[in-house]
């Protein structure tokens, strides 16, 4: 598992380099995740690509859950990303629930709950970043798969996935009605 805090150098799609620091982040990142999260559903032509979060429960988050930040060279925070653990005590937000797993078969499954980047850091790879970073933390923490939810309209979100081998499982109905694809991808040993 690579070490938090890191800094990473990046292009975007016109090879135009940004270093970002990936962090750990606790509950003092609260307003600065909120803050971006209104600035990408502002910025979305179709909302229904993107599940907002409560401030309760993003709360909830930043407190049990195993969450990153990424924060550009002038101190913008660039994205946020959460992985719902494996070994959380309260297991309700596990996305293996979806497939009606018992509680042993969910204490194997992390889920790759989700992650926002701020329109302006779009393009450099953050969310690939993000995710190789929890899927190490996952494998980690003794999970033995990991499930993700999509929008179909989404593909930036579905190639970052399909070039970590996550397979489409499932769609259905989420987040009061927002159709999502299902994605889950078992952890080779």
């Amino acid at each position: 598992m690579i070490d938090l805090p890191f800094d990473i150098m990046l292009l975007d799609g016109y090879a135009e380099p940004a270093t970002f620091r990936i962090e750990r982040a606790g509950k003092e990142y609260l307003d600065q995740v909120l803050d971006m999260q209104e600035r990408i559903m502002n910025s979305l032509s179709d909302p229904d690509v993107y599940a907002p979060f409560t401030e309760e429960e993003t709360v909830d988050q930043l407190w049990n859950d195993y969450c990153y930040v990424a924060f550009a060279e002038n101190g913008d925070i660039a994205g946020f990303s959460v992985l719902i653990p494996n070994d959380r005590e309260d297991q309700s937000n596990n996305y293996g629930h979806y497939f009606d797993y018992d509680e042993e078969h969910l204490s194997r499954t992390a889920s790759m709950d989700f992650t926002m980047v701020a329109p302006e850091y779009r393009g450099y790879g953050l969310q690939r970043v993000f995710n190789k970073i929890r899927h190490g933390e996952a494998v980690r923490l003794g999970a033995t798969e990991a499930i993700t939810s999509i929008s179909p309209s989404n593909p930036y979100s579905y190639n970052n996935f399909y070039v970590l081998q996550y397979e489409v499982v499932d769609r259905r109905k989420l987040y009061g009605g927002k159709d999502r694809y299902l994605l889950r991808k078992e952890f080779k040993k």
